[in-house]
């Protein structure tokens, strides 16, 4: 791939959903469908003219306009009244679009999918398809589902949308707050997406996990805040503080125990550890508990320091409210340097009898650290 090639793909991954978000909510008489053809044929436009012409000073302005070009082309066909007045209103040539008007739509987009009239499940895989612009074989192994179970729930989502004229373009106000636990969740997930990435995707996976904080942020400066949002943001900036420590020259991963706790950013593990208290609370969330964990690793001078009593702990009362097969791998893993061997070997062989999460390389790796540990040659398959 040349260079306007990657910068084209790059730019594809950044702007996608933000630019489906804008032409949504500019013209709201347009279906999901639509918004998403749009954008794709506009993408297909800048491969075929940026390679001749050169890539465009401010690329996701020309991006927008040709989208809303497209948009108004497409409303004058349908002739639908709602569209026509908005042509009437929207000058083409006089509006430009800023870096934080991209990100302003974004947000307003993780809201919009976060409708109470769609199911809480269907609300996260809109957004992580068209807010965070995940793949669909992504989405499905945030979830431990099969890739068709996702779209068929991607195809639901639109129909219900369609046939009950659901409004996916909101503000963000004292109404919103019934959606901030799914869109908690959606960034908690945009954020693990990012964090897991390695080899020649860690930048990409660093952005991604940036993108997360910053859209967290949004919601911590916002009067919605609340424990809950202090928690996700601290756990997050715990993890990010360790990101670069977790990889080699060589984009290789670099297992805990290994890391040189020198690269990690104390300043933010700071900041982390103050939202963490400024988020206690009379109840707590999974994020409270996960934030907790985190701290408890960055608390350790260094591996043979860390408190895996408390960190079973913790793990135990995850479970027993938030039951997760990942968090159960993780919580098998701190067992085992607990030396409760047998009992991390029962959660992970469990785990392994599952016809999908056997298929997990994080489910593999754990179960044959476990035989390594206990000095057992056997293949876990």
């Amino acid at each position: 791939m040349n260079e306007v090639g990657k910068r084209i793909e790059a730019i594809y991954k950044d702007k996608f959903g933000q630019l489906i978000s804008l032409i949504l909510q500019r013209f709201r008489s347009l279906s999901i469908e639509s918004a998403e053809d749009i954008v794709q044929e506009a993408f297909a436009g800048a491969a075929v003219l940026w390679p001749k012409q050169g890539v465009p000073e401010n690329p996701a302005g020309w991006l927008y306009q040709v989208c809303k070009n497209k948009s108004i082309n497409l409303l004058k066909q349908n002739a639908k009244t709602e569209g026509l007045s908005l042509v009437k209103m929207i000058s083409v040539d006089a509006e430009e679009i800023s870096e934080h008007g991209f990100k302003d739509a974004q947000m307003q987009m993780l809201i919009a999918c976060c409708h109470p009239d769609i199911t809480p499940k269907m609300q996260v895989v809109l957004a992580l398809k068209y807010v965070a612009n995940l793949k669909v074989a992504n989405i499905a192994l945030q979830f431990g589902v099969e890739l068709d179970a996702i779209e068929k729930m991607l195809y639901r989502a639109r129909q219900k949308i369609k046939s009950k004229s659901l409004s996916l373009s909101v503000e963000l106000n004292a109404n919103s707050k019934e959606r901030l636990s799914i869109v908690h969740k959606v960034i908690y997930l945009i954020f693990n997406e990012g964090y897991k990435q390695s080899g020649e995707n860690i930048s990409q996976g660093r952005t991604l996990c940036e993108e997360a904080l910053t859209l967290n942020k949004f919601l911590l400066d916002s009067p919605q805040c609340n424990p809950e949002t202090k928690a996700l943001q601290a756990l997050m900036l715990f993890n990010i503080a360790r990101f670069d420590a977790r990889f080699d020259a060589s984009g290789n991963a670099v297992e805990l125990e290994y890391q040189n706790r020198n690269n990690w950013d104390g300043s933010l593990i700071q900041l982390a550890h103050r939202l963490l208290i400024e988020s206690e609370d009379s109840s707590f969330s999974s994020y409270h508990l996960e934030a907790a964990i985190a701290w408890v690793h960055c608390a350790a001078q260094k591996f043979e320091d860390t408190d895996w009593v408390a960190i079973c702990k913790y793990y135990e009362v995850l479970l027993k409210i938030y039951p997760s097969p990942f968090a159960e791998i993780n919580y098998a893993v701190a067992l085992q340097y607990n030396h409760e061997n047998e009992k991390a070997f029962r959660i992970l062989s469990d785990l392994h009898q599952n016809p999908y999460f056997n298929k997990l390389p994080i489910l593999t790796n754990s179960i044959q650290k476990y035989f390594h540990r206990m000095g057992i040659k056997k293949d876990p398959k």
